[in-house]
C-alpha cells in the first residue's frame, strides 16, 4: 500500500514539474548556486526529515530528525565533497546521533556513529527551468547498539534522499 502510494505521488509530481518541451538543452546555462536544503533523508537507521546547509563549497552539515514509529533519530552529519560537477557530487560523510527506541515499558537512548559515501544528483541537468530538487543515494555503515531493549539491525547502510534546494 504505501509503495503504491508512493509510486503514485512520485508520478504526479514528474507531470507537473517537467515542462512540456521535454529534457533537451542546447545551450549551457549558469545554474544558480543553493546554500540551504531541505527535505527527508532515508539512511537506515538515521532517516527522517532533514535539513543541510552548505558551509563551503565542499562541505555540508545535515541535521536529520525522524518520528517513525518505536524508533526515533536525531542525527547531525558532515558532507565533504570528494568530486564536484556541474549537476552531480560524489562525497563521503561522517554522522554521530541519538536513537530512542521505545515499545511498551521498555526504553532506552544510546549515542550512534556513521560513515559512508553517496552520490547526489541535480535534476536540473535535464532541464534548467526545473526547480532545484536533488536526490542522493548512500552506502555506508553505522554502529546503533541497544544493549537493554530487544531491537538490533544490520550495521550496513544504504539509503536516498531527496531534497528542495535555495
Amino acid at each position: 500500500m504505501l509503495t503504491r502510494l508512493i509510486s503514485i505521488i512520485s508520478a504526479v509530481c514528474l507531470f507537473i514539474l517537467f515542462p512540456s518541451d521535454g529534457f533537451s538543452q542546447t545551450e549551457p546555462v549558469e545554474i544558480e548556486k543553493t546554500l540551504y536544503g531541505v527535505g527527508f533523508q532515508g539512511t537506515f537507521p538515521a532517516s527522517g526529515l532533514s535539513g543541510m546547509m552548505d558551509l563551503t563549497d565542499e562541505f555540508t552539515v545535515q541535521a536529520i530528525v525522524g518520528f517513525f514509529g518505536n524508533l526515533n533519530t536525531f542525527a547531525g552529519r558532515g558532507l565533504y565533497k570528494f568530486q564536484k560537477e556541474d549537476f552531480w557530487d560524489l562525497y563521503g560523510y561522517g554522522m554521530v546521533g541519538a536513537w530512542n527506541y521505545s515499545f511498551a515499558s521498555q526504553s532506552e537512548t544510546v549515542l550512534g556513529l556513521g560513515l559512508g559515501a553517496g552520490v547526489q544528483y541535480d535534476w536540473r541537468a535535464f532541464n534548467d527551468e526545473l526547480p532545484p530538487i536533488f536526490f542522493n543515494l548512500e552506502l555506508g555503515i553505522g554502529f546503533v547498539d541497544f544493549k537493554e531493549v530487544n531491537y538490533n539491525f544490520s550495521t550496513f547502510m544504504i539509503g536516498a534522499g531527496v531534497h528542495y534546494r535555495f
